[in-house]
């Protein structure tokens, strides 16, 4: 009894030696004693002895095989010497004694994992999940099988649910990071890394994962510092010491020699060969390792560099370095890549030898490969079938010469019965071999392999085709890339699509017309015309052969930054943009350009100087001047964009676009009049402008003018082709027939203008509301009238249709004429009963807050910062609605609820046992008001139809009061006005 008491002793201290050997002892006494054996047999695991926990758990199984906890114990011991087979017998013993065992069915799953069984593994997981929905380690490793199938969005969702239930589970942390990589969902990823980073700051594998997102990014500078940690990977075999010599640290050589050692594949040497160029013509001493495939190439280039086959003897050296550390070495960002100059050289002599094998004549001849290594864990994404090529080989004018390798017979029959195909890969020794044949064709289309680089390095022209998941080496959202000029990328649009990649391919090698290859300005001509007819795949490609030719034309890259930017690649845009505005500073067109690209990424600090300059340099440019106008509205100074399109359309006084915006300017202004003047001034010159028309309609309905508002506001559906082919409600009765609502704009026009749903039901029809996104369903499916809701993707059947906001003008609403109040959007009451559980009894008002909206103009949120001025009020306890952004517990402490909101039901349900609501111009605050409780609506200095330009309430909610900044920007004026009301309001209860 003694020797079990200090048995559970030893345990409850954690002394597992100790209770190894009080466990082996008492078996000595009772050796058939089941618990004992067990127990031995997990201790002998946890002390990393197999042999001895196999054989307490299978004699533990012999003396007791109808427990199912046994079967499982042993297979996991099994599975830990890789007896997967017999592993996989234990597991599904247990289940057959116990078939509801989520760890039995879990274990299964690696088991099968592990022998390559994905889809069974699958199964098994998703069977011990349902068993117990909180088992954190099956999600984990269903995840490790979703990722081995490629199904990455699934893997990452498995991931998210680990860390879900288990925040500190740093593997989950670390691999959902990876899997949202892949996804090149980068912001996400680096979030998920740097999570894992807070739980283990010397994670080898979440700083490695981080890396690869930087870099894939551009982050240049942290993206080094962090790709250094592969160096602490005990699987990288590094060394940190070599030949008694330490590592490099980046400070001056000062006459030391510098063994630059072989690293990764032979793409990354090729790749980073520049650096050891680079320090060789600083005059430095320098010996570089690689691989014995690389050595005739390398040596060819000359340069003073000292080489050394990888594993042999390097010659006396002071220092060393792995070569892709020595961007991180040397200070490497985007704008100091060291240039491949001179290229990549092939030996003369060899190319001479292959010139001899290469068939003459006028085509173009292109190098192909197709596949990468299958070494590569990844080599099954970069990769493709040489039949996915035919279309290549069958292009007129063109041949193809055969640079893959080992390709198999078949797949050389397939491109030979294409077209022009010529193979000559047996010739083929090494590298330098390779960049023989290279130097004597035209281009080289490739996947992502190390001849890519090498014609890349040869400043040959290159087709790179690649996979949906960003590789680092290539960057994010570019199809250049600025470490090889000649490259133009194209990658899948989605995982697993070649066809458009073969496409864009084609289209970048198909010989040009003869006129233009012989014509600058007319091959410029002819990119243009394909941008403006929408082919911008085939307008880039025109443009960088013209660029090829013509490498400092200013004029080439900004139209060639018109077509990126309209491809979505809007770095490169940039890029472009800048390269044209460094070439011909004067060039106006380049400014304006650049300026809207940064508009649309909502940089209108950057973008305002560079429309300055465009009208500076060329003072009749109107584009410029509606841009820097439009700017400026942003940045709250409507009363100088005022000036602006005034000058513009003094210049121009048909420049229609100018005066649109002059209204606009004139509503940021709070002078609706103003605006109301400028638009029937347009429609003079134009009667049939749509747009004028609507702004029109909104500087009207603004001031209250609704009867000519709503009729002119359904100027806004010119033009526009109903979705379905049934009749459009023109007001009347409907006896009977299904009448589908199209709900439009934002989500906060579909919640304030719902409310007309009842009166619809009233002329005697069956009302089925379309929303914008699901999450709205539950809400409008309690709105009265409505007899059925759907989502976007859904058209049932109907017998008319109408537009939700045309409602008003077809019941003819106007002031006097308001649709009757009665609150009309309801929380549903057992979701309201379990939120209002969450809610604290103890504040006298609980009172929630919104500050900002998806995409609302910046001007219409309120900074969190400035909500500070209401910390610090006994009795109000606030409460955050806010998706997508916690509220800063430093400036007002308030209770974060977001991130259990999971649709607009869950916001009606909080809202319901809620006092108040703050909130800026979101669809919340219509929700609110469409409930009827109280909403104070904090609104900038600019006037939106929505709301009234000189009243402080809403004929559309009652409980609404509106605090509107006195003046642009003025949101501290405005919270001390809600103070004070709060105050008041205090006062009262």
């Amino acid at each position: 009894m003694q020797s079990r008491d200090e048995l559970k002793r030893a345990l409850a201290e954690n002394r597992v030696e100790r209770a190894d050997e009080l466990c082996r002892e008492l078996l000595r006494e009772t050796p058939d004693d089941v618990d004992l054996l067990t127990l031995a047999g997990a201790l002998a695991r946890l002390l990393g002895r197999p042999e001895q926990a196999f054989e307490a758990f299978s004699r533990a199984v012999a003396l007791d095989p109808a427990q199912a906890e046994l079967h499982n114990n042993l297979g996991v011991v099994l599975e830990d010497q890789g007896r997967l087979e017999e592993a996989q017998q234990r597991y599904r013993a247990a289940l057959e004694l116990r078939p509801d065992y989520p760890e039995a069915m879990g274990n299964l799953g690696n088991v099968l994992l592990k022998l390559g069984e994905l889809d069974a593994a699958v199964a098994r997981f998703c069977d011990a999940i349902a068993l117990d929905p909180g088992y954190g380690n099956a999600y984990y490793h269903l995840g490790h099988a979703l990722r081995a199938q490629g199904e990455w969005q699934g893997a990452a969702q498995c991931y998210r649910k680990v860390v879900e239930l288990q925040p500190d589970h740093l593997k989950g942390w670390v691999n959902l990071g990876g899997s949202l990589l892949a996804l090149n969902q980068f912001d996400d990823a680096l979030a998920a890394l740097r999570e894992a980073l807070a739980l283990d700051p010397d994670s080898v594998d979440a700083h490695w994962n981080l890396a690869l997102a930087l870099l894939a990014l551009g982050e240049y500078r942290e993206g080094w510092r962090e790709y250094q940690w592969r160096l602490q990977d005990p699987a990288g075999a590094f060394d940190t010491s070599f030949m008694g010599r330490q590592m490099w640290d980046g400070s001056p050589l000062a006459g030391r020699t510098l063994l630059i050692r072989a690293e990764q594949g032979f793409g990354d040497a090729i790749q980073f060969f520049r650096y050891a160029q680079l320090l060789a013509r600083q005059g430095e001493q320098v010996v570089l390792e690689c691989r014995r495939e690389l050595l005739p190439l390398f040596a060819a280039q000359g340069g003073g560099i000292a080489l050394v086959a990888a594993g042999e003897a390097p010659p006396p050296f002071d220092t060393y370095a792995y070569l892709l550390s020595l961007p991180h070495l040397l200070g490497t960002t985007l704008k100091t890549i060291p240039p491949q100059d001179p290229p990549i050289t092939a030996d003369a002599a060899l190319s001479a030898q292959w010139r001899a094998k290469v068939a003459p004549g006028t085509g173009l001849r292109v190098g192909v490969v197709w596949a990468g290594s299958a070494g590569y864990k990844r080599d099954r994404y970069r990769s493709l079938a040489a039949q996915a090529l035919v279309p290549l080989a069958s292009l007129p004018g063109v041949t193809l010469y055969n640079l893959q390798l080992g390709a198999a017979a078949e797949d050389l029959a397939a491109l030979a019965g294409a077209g022009a195909f010529v193979d000559l890969t047996a010739d083929l020794e090494d590298f330098a071999h390779t960049a023989a044949l290279i130097d004597n064709l035209d281009l080289v289309v490739a996947v992502d392999t190390a001849v890519a680089h090498l014609a890349a390095a040869m400043a040959k022209p290159v087709q790179l085709m690649l996979p949906f998941s960003c590789d680092w080496r290539w960057l994010h959202g570019r199809s250049d890339s600025p470490w090889y000029p000649g490259v133009a990328l194209h990658r899948q649009p989605e995982p697993g699509q070649w066809q458009p990649v073969i496409e864009a391919v084609a289209h970048g090698i198909a010989p040009l017309p003869g006129a233009a290859l012989e014509d600058p300005n007319q091959l410029f001509r002819e990119a243009n015309r394909l941008r403006g007819e929408g082919d911008l795949s085939g307008a880039v490609a025109l443009y960088r052969a013209l660029l090829h030719r013509l490498p400092e034309c200013a004029e080439v890259y900004n139209n060639l930054g018109l077509a990126l930017q309209d491809q979505g690649l809007l770095m490169e845009a940039e890029s472009s943009y800048r390269r044209a505005m460094e070439l011909k500073p004067d060039l106006a067109d380049a400014y304006n350009n650049l300026g809207t690209l940064l508009v649309g990424r909502a940089d209108h600090d950057a973008a305002e100087p560079l429309f300055r300059r465009a009208v500076e340099l060329n003072p009749g440019y109107l584009p410029a001047y509606v841009n820097l106008g439009a700017c400026l509205q942003v940045l709250e100074d409507p009363a100088q964009a005022v000036e602006l399109y005034r000058h513009a359309i003094a210049l121009d006084p048909g420049y229609l676009e100018a005066r649109i915006n002059l209204g606009t300017a004139y509503q940021d202004l709070m002078q609706p009049q103003q605006a109301i003047a400028s638009y029937r001034e347009l429609l003079r010159l134009a009667p049939e402008h749509p747009e004028a028309h609507w702004n029109l309609a909104l500087s009207l309905l603004s001031v209250g003018e609704y009867e000519e508002g709503w009729r002119e506001y359904q100027w806004r559906l010119a033009g526009c082709e109903p979705e379905l082919s049934v009749p459009l409600w023109r007001g009347e009765e409907l006896g009977g027939r299904t009448i589908l609502l199209q709900c439009e704009q934002g989500l906060g026009d579909t919640l304030q203008f719902i409310r007309y749903a009842p009166l619809v039901a009233q002329r005697g029809g069956r009302v089925v509301v379309r929303c914008q996104i699901p999450a709205l369903k539950p809400l409008l499916a309690r709105v009265p009238g409505v007899a059925a809701v759907c989502g976007p993707d859904e058209l049932p059947p109907c017998d008319c249709q109408v537009q939700l906001i045309s409602l008003p003008y077809l019941f003819g609403t106007t002031l006097a004429k308001m649709p009757p109040w009665r609150p009309y959007l309801f929380a549903e009451e057992r979701r309201a009963a379990l939120w209002s559980l969450m809610l604290e009894e103890r504040a006298t008002l609980k009172v929630g807050l919104v500050w900002r909206g998806g995409p609302l103009p910046r001007n219409r949120a309120c900074p969190f910062q400035h909500f500070a001025a209401l910390a610090d009020m006994p009795g109000v306890l606030f409460y955050s609605l806010q998706l997508g952004e916690a509220p800063d517990p430093g400036l007002l402490p308030a209770v974060d609820l977001a991130p259990q909101i999971n649709d607009f039901g869950d916001s009606a349900a909080i809202l319901a046992g809620l006092d108040l609501l703050i909130t800026v111009d979101t669809a919340a605050a219509h929700l609110a008001g469409g409930m009827g409780m109280p909403v104070w609506l904090l609104l900038p200095y600019s006037c939106d139809w929505r709301w009234f330009a000189e009243r402080e309430d809403s004929p559309w909610y009652p409980a609404m009061r509106i605090f509107r900044q006195g003046r642009p920007g003025d949101w501290p004026g405005v919270m001390r006005r809600i103070r004070a009301a709060l105050e008041g309001r205090l006062s009262c209860q």
